[in-house]
Order: C-alpha cells, then structure tokens, then sequence
C-alpha cells in the first residue's frame, strides 16, 4: 500500500511540472498546487501513521511468531513425554505381562493395548467385547460380575480366569463408569497374566499337602507354639479328635483344661518348661505320663525345640513326643529281670563262698589231725587260698554290684585274715597304700590269689627268723598302668637262687598269674625281697 501511495504521488508531481509557469497563475494551477498540498500533508500524516502500524504489526507478528514457537515447543515436549509414557507403558505391560482394553458400553466397541493382543491371542483391529469375554472359560463370572455392577460398586476384580484351549491364568480388574441416570456406560481395566503365580502357587500348595501328609501321619505328636505358648499346629498323633484339635488352635493347655475341667498341674509344668526353653533358647527333653481312654499308663517322651530366625530371635517352637510306652513296658520288666538274677546271682556267690567255707574247714580239720608238718604246710597253704577265694565271693555278693570288687576293701580283710592266721593276730607287720581301684569279677581271682601268694611267702619265709617283720603293700593307679608293690624286710632270696627260674611252687604262682593278667613282674633280692607287677592293659580295672 505505501508503494501505490509513493506512485500517486510522484504521478501528481510530473503533471505539475508540465504546466508552464504561465498556467501556474491560473486558477486551475493553484486549485491543483492547493490540492496537491493538502494531499501531500494528509499523505505524510497517513505515511507516518501506516508506517506506525506496520511497525505495530510487525512487533506483533515476532511476538506471535515466538508465541507460536514457544507453543510448538511445549506441544513437541508434551508429545514426547506422552510417546515416551506410551513406549514405557508398553514396556511395563510387557514386563508385567498385562495389557489394558477400554470398552464402550454406548458403541459397542472395544479397544486393546499391544500386549493384550498378543496375550489373548485375538487380532489388533478387533471390535467385539464378547469375543474377548468367550475366550475365558469362566466367562460367565464375568458377565454377571458386570451385570451386578452399580455405581456404588464401580470395580469389578476377578482371579484366575482360565483361557480356553490353553492352561493360562488371568486377573481381570476393571473400572466401571456410569453416567449421571446411574446406567453403565463404559469398562477400562487391565487383564494381568499369573500364569507363573499361579503355577508357584499349585506347587506350593502340593508341597504343602506332601508336609502336611508327613506330618499327619507320621507315628510322632507334633505340636507347633508362638511365643505365648498358645497352639498354632497340632497333628492327628497328638489330638485325634478333631473337634478338640480345633479348638485347641490359638488357645494353650489351660484353656484346654478349662474346657475340660481337668486339673492343670500338669499344664503349668509344661509352662515352665517351655519358658526355660524360651529363655535359654536349647532344647530340652522330658518324660510324660497320662491315663488312655481304657485305664492303661500312656508314658511319652516329649522334646521342646526352639526356632530362631535369621536375627536370632524367638520365631516359634516345636513339640513333640514319641509314645515310649511299649519301650517303658520293657525296661521295667528288664529292671525286674535283672533284679531277680541280681538276686540269683547273690544267693549263687553265697552259694559258692560257703561252698568254699566249707572245703577250707574240711581242710583245717585235716590239717589238725595230720603229724606231718610238710603235709600240715601244704594243707595250710590250700586252706589259705581257697579262703582268698572265698573271701572273693563273700564280698561280691555283699556288693550292690556283682560284677565287680573294690580292691582296697578286699586287700584289708585279705590281708587281716594272713595275719591271724600266721602272726596270730598281730596288726603292726602290714603298711598298705592301696587306692580306690575296681576290678571286675573275671580278674579278681587271679589278683586275689597273686596277692595272697607274696603276702603268705613273706609271712612263711621272709619272717620266720624276723624281729620286727615289716610288709609294705602298695597298689596304685599310675600314668602306665596298675601297679602292685610287696616289699618285706626279710633275709631276701638264698644266694644263687633265681626268681624267674625258681622251681618252687610259690614262685610258679605268682608267675602264672602275673602272664594271666597280662603283667609285667619284676622281683628284687637286697635288703629284703621286693616284688612289682606292672599291668598295663588290664581289663576291668577302673580307678
């Protein structure tokens, strides 16, 4: 436009300068001169006007411009937020293994995610909701689940919904929406696969089942506790009724007491031993009694375990009891056995001491009437072992326990019977050093009778030209062994004579009897004799 100005007015400036200067003074030329001045002010005030405008217009359009771009910008950042939401959607839908569907009650028309596509099985474009609805074999649930829809109960949450043809899962959760008249106008919601859930589920239900079974039939009563002693699992070994095993859930055994109007002594005693438990955090086992249904003793042994948790602390505890009666049964008729051949054993020791008793008197009797001194040495010698061996059987069966003897108390009444019979009495010869040793009755005889052989030969030959006998006996339990010790002051052995080779009887004795305990004897002539038998490898000899 101010183009199309600048060309009227240049138009208008030539045709005035060709109208010569005689025509300037005509009327015609000054009415145009005066025209001509007054459009060429309106035109400089309508110039500086169009150009104010414009200069308007064009600060307008970069703003608009930059309005423009700036709106540009904000819609591309919201698109690629939305298309990054989208992508994410997608990805958590995958990943999740769900897909979404909205459903248009008014058109009829269903719209699915990518993934629900793909999850059903069904084409992209479809737009029938009951198809999506007939896939499920419980289908029906559904449909009445959304017929029983109002709007004071806009979500519908179904589990486990079976895909036909293929054993998959689903979890439907729709929202409903209702418009203002309270009808239903439109479904949106998600359908979620558990599949895998669904599978760890039934797995651990079967395994559930299998422990169960174990613990349901297992031949032992099985009690599971909290903390505050109340029950939280009881199987049929323990209460058979089932009434009373659920009723004792959650509850403890006074409540059980109460019910039954027992006595609960016994349910306090099981209190405070699961509380010892509960403190100490260690098993402990214990005895229990009760009375069956027909009168007869029930003995079960029961044992509280304590489960710690991974931080150490209390998670719960288990009971349970092994019905031991059948065991208790026989170890009182074994007690009573043994009670009754420890007692036929008793009367068979005594049988044998006075048996012994009796020979040594027929022997002392001969021993009187008989002139022979060598034949009345050799009677007294028999009579004194056979009573070694009958003072044997006289403290075993004196003894609470017949398959052994305490060495210290059978070496003191040995050794004070030698001395009435060859110091007439006399209780100032022996020293004894003998500990508390035990031996069973398999080896007693043979020590018995070794102890009897170096006491009587000190007695018959160390001392029979002595003074001041003197006899030192010392039986101890040393590092290597048992070690018996006889040490008389006697003459000693008769020069060139040697012990081991000896051909006297009483030599032979006590050499038999050191090889038959497995000893290791050692015999000394100076100053006396000195014997010592080491038995290292005794059997039944306890200290």
């Amino acid at each position: 436009m101010a183009r199309k100005e600048d060309d009227l007015h240049w138009l208008l400036r030539r045709q005035l300068l060709e109208v010569d200067e005689q025509e300037k003074s005509s009327s015609f030329a000054q009415a145009v001169n005066r025209a001509y001045r007054v459009f060429d002010d309106n035109y400089l005030r309508i110039k500086l006007i169009l150009r104010r405008k414009i200069y308007q217009l064009v600060q307008s359009n970069a703003e608009l411009q930059q309005l423009i771009q700036e709106k540009n910008n904000q819609l591309n950042s919201e698109a690629g937020q939305q298309q990054r939401l989208i992508e994410n959607l997608r990805r958590a839908e995958v990943i999740a293994h769900l897909g979404s569907f909205s459903w248009s009650i008014e058109s009829r028309q269903i719209e699915f995610s990518d993934n629900l596509c793909k999850l059903l099985g069904i084409a992209r474009d479809i737009g029938n909701p009951l198809t999506m609805i007939r896939k499920f074999e419980s289908s029906s649930d559904i449909v009445a689940a959304f017929k029983a829809a109002s709007p004071l109960n806009s979500n519908v949450s179904l589990e486990n919904l079976k895909l036909n043809g293929d054993r998959r899962y689903f979890e439907l959760e729709a929202q409903l929406t209702f418009n203002e008249q309270g009808r239903l106008i439109q479904i949106s919601g998600i359908f979620k696969e558990n599949t895998r859930l669904v599978h760890v589920n039934n797995r651990a239900e079967d395994q559930k089942k299998f422990y169960e079974a174990i613990l349901n039939n297992i031949p032992v009563d099985i009690a599971i506790f909290n903390e505050e002693h109340k029950y939280l699992y009881l199987n049929p070994v323990a209460v058979r009724n089932q009434e009373t095993r659920d009723f004792l859930l959650g509850r403890d055994d006074f409540d059980y007491c109460n019910f039954k109007n027992l006595d609960t002594t016994k349910a306090m005693i099981r209190r405070d031993i699961f509380n010892r438990v509960r403190t100490t955090m260690l098993p402990l086992e214990f005895e229990d009694s009760a009375v069956n249904t027909d009168g007869t003793p029930i003995h079960v042994l029961r044992r509280f375990f304590p489960v710690i948790n991974s931080e150490g602390n209390f998670a719960f505890m288990i009971g349970y009891g092994v019905d031991i009666t059948k065991m208790k049964t026989q170890e009182l008729s074994l007690e009573h056995s043994i009670q009754e051949k420890e007692a036929l054993l008793g009367e068979v020791h005594h049988s044998v001491k006075n048996n012994l008793t009796l020979i040594v008197a027929l022997l002392e009797i001969n021993s009187t009437h008989e002139k022979d001194e060598l034949v009345k040495k050799y009677f007294n010698e028999i009579r004194n072992r056979i009573s070694a061996m009958a003072l044997i059987y006289d403290k075993l069966y004196r003894s609470e326990v017949f398959n052994r003897i305490n060495l210290r108390e059978y070496i003191q009444a040995l050794t004070n019977s030698l001395q009435q019979t060859y110091l007439h009495g006399r209780r100032d010869v022996i020293e004894l050093d003998v500990d508390e040793i035990y031996v069973d009755n398999k080896n007693a005889v043979p020590l018995a009778l070794l102890v009897n052989e170096l006491v009587s030969n000190a007695f018959v030959h160390a001392f029979a030209k002595c003074d001041f006998p003197k006899l030192s006996l010392a039986l101890k339990n040393t590092d290597q062994g048992i070690r018996l010790t006889v040490i008389d002051n006697g003459p000693g052995l008769p020069e060139g004579v040697d012990p081991y080779k000896g051909k006297t009887f009483g030599f032979k004795l006590i050499s038999l009897f050191a090889r038959q305990l497995k000893g290791k004897l050692q015999i000394q002539s100076d100053k006396g004799l000195h014997v010592e038998v080491l038995f290292q490898n005794l059997d039944g000899i306890r200290g």
